[in-house]
């Protein structure tokens, strides 16, 4: 049986270690958003930044929440 993952853990990782964070939740987004901060933050000179970390914080959370659906607690 799996542990609970925390959902608060998940913000706060993904809040301060951006794709890092998301490994706490979800390898493959970790992975997905890695790619995408580092090619879209050279493409437009890290602007894409702006748009790319709450995504990657909204997603850290949903996956750990799904993670403790899917695990029954």
């Amino acid at each position: 049986m799996q542990g609970r993952k925390s959902v608060i853990l998940a913000l706060v990782l993904t809040s301060f270690l951006g794709p890092f964070g998301m490994l706490y939740s979800t390898i493959i987004g970790a992975v997905v958003m890695g790619v995408l901060y580092i090619t879209l933050g050279i493409l437009t000179a890290g602007i894409a930044l702006f748009v790319l970390h709450p995504m990657c914080i909204i997603w850290g959370c949903w996956s750990a929440h799904q993670e403790n659906l899917r695990a029954g607690v």
